[in-house]
């Protein structure tokens, strides 16, 4: 379908060392990948637009029609995967955000779609070096936002990329907007016991929390400032 020229945030990404998994340790990340953004659809109705396009056997895209949420989506993804990471098998995704208008969507297989947010986000992960997390814009962007691409997306990624299967749970939930209590009933050990609440609090102070969701308030309003002036200008 033809869509009208506002901002989108399409991510793409695809699995860290997805070479050294098993078919079925690939199988489960992937399925854990297309979990993960339908709970997050649930929780913040209206973002994604269909649903998680997967390919080969490692690779996966995202349309969100509210980018203010792509900086939370991505790390709502890595941390749903780096939870599930035990001494022997380490999960994780690269993600590469693009942000700028759409020109068609293709519901039924989001990649089949077109317009500059795609081009950013697919040739952002073929650029990737080092790192898990990047942010193309389209040109008119670009300088506005330059602090986002080389100051917090870096931050973000850093920071996100220390993070233990344990920190990684909690921020999860954190991200869902779940407080701690909430986030401790939902969460069931292998020795079938529930963390208290001072241990969920210790883990997000660890995965540096605080600091996270203070960003994530700076981008994301950044973003919805942006996406409402374009959309202004269209009308």
């Amino acid at each position: 379908m033809t869509v009208t020229s506002n901002l989108h945030a399409v991510l793409t990404g695809d699995l860290v060392g997805s070479s050294r998994l098993s078919s079925s340790q690939s199988q489960r990340a992937m399925e854990l990948l297309r979990t993960s953004a339908s709970i997050f659809e649930r929780c913040f109705p209206g973002t994604i637009c269909g649903a998680m396009d997967t390919f080969r056997h490692d690779s996966w895209q995202l349309l969100l029609n509210k980018p203010e949420q792509a900086f939370r989506a991505a790390l709502f993804l890595r941390s749903a995967l780096k939870m599930e990471s035990d001494a022997t098998t380490k999960y994780d995704t690269r993600i590469s955000i693009g942000i700028g208008t759409v020109e068609h969507i293709a519901i039924e297989r989001i990649s089949d779609s077109r317009g500059p947010s795609f081009t950013l986000s697919g040739k952002g992960i073929d650029t990737m070096k080092g790192t898990f997390l990047a942010l193309s814009v389209t040109m008119e962007l670009a300088e506005p936002w330059s602090d986002m691409r080389s100051a917090v997306i870096p931050l973000l990624d850093c920071i996100a990329s220390d993070w233990t299967p344990t920190e990684s749970r909690a921020i999860n939930a954190a991200l869902m907007g779940l407080t701690q209590e909430e986030s401790a009933s939902r969460w069931v050990s292998k020795k079938n016991s529930t963390p208290t609440r001072q241990a969920i609090g210790d883990s997000l102070i660890r995965a540096h929390w605080k600091s996270v969701n203070a960003v994530l308030f700076h981008a994301e309003k950044k973003v919805l400032k942006e996406k409402n002036n374009t959309e202004k200008q269209a009308l």
